[in-house]
């Protein structure tokens, strides 16, 4: 889970527990003043246990780490990698950790767990999706954004994802897997016009 400001909170589901519709519901995270909730993103099983593996390994070897990794966008278009396994596990009702430092104009705009697809490289082969207020559509591969630490100041935003000159500020992205990808079909002309 990951708040406006940057904190999240990595948790197990089996401490969630399942209620009736008229129950009243437990705080996932405690939010400070101004701040709200923006994003909540599934882990699979199937890569718990690669976590597991990867959190035991010392913080300097982060950038040689495959993933998973947390992909911040900001909505004034900058985004930073974070290898998930520099966030622990903790329970509920909690502020949580810091995710991404943002500046006093910035927020998040979304998060995801990337690096399910992997290249041959050990790189995530997915792509994401930015679009700005004014319509402007970007699409970058997430190999090509930088992985960083949690605690990186403000003056290391990450990189610049879209630029966003007179577009306004970015309300929303999409994660796009390799897997997801529909291949272009070339039309022939003259089919088309007959078609």
């Amino acid at each position: 889970m990951a708040s406006l400001n940057g904190m999240v909170i990595l948790c197990s589901s089996d401490i969630i527990r399942a209620l009736g519709r008229n129950t009243r519901v437990s705080i996932a995270m405690r939010l400070k003043e101004g701040d709200k909730m923006a994003s909540v993103e599934i882990i699979p099983a199937a890569m718990r246990k690669d976590l597991e593996r990867v959190s035991e390994a010392p913080e300097s070897t982060a950038r040689s780490l495959k993933g998973p990794w947390l992909l911040f966008v900001s909505e004034n278009g900058y985004g930073k990698r974070v290898p998930l396994s520099r966030f622990h596990s903790s329970h509920l009702n909690r502020v949580g950790l810091i995710g991404y430092k943002f500046s006093a104009e910035d927020r998040l705009a979304a998060v995801f767990v990337v690096g399910f697809s992997v290249a041959e490289g050990g790189e995530s082969d997915e792509q994401v999706v930015l679009v700005s207020q004014s319509g402007t559509v970007n699409r970058i591969k997430v190999r090509d954004i930088s992985i960083q630490s949690r605690y990186a100041s403000t003056f290391s935003r990450g990189i610049i994802l879209m630029r966003l000159d007179l577009a306004g500020k970015i309300p929303s992205a999409s994660l796009i897997s390799a897997t997801d990808e529909v291949p272009e079909i070339e039309v022939d002309d003259e089919s088309a016009i007959h078609g």
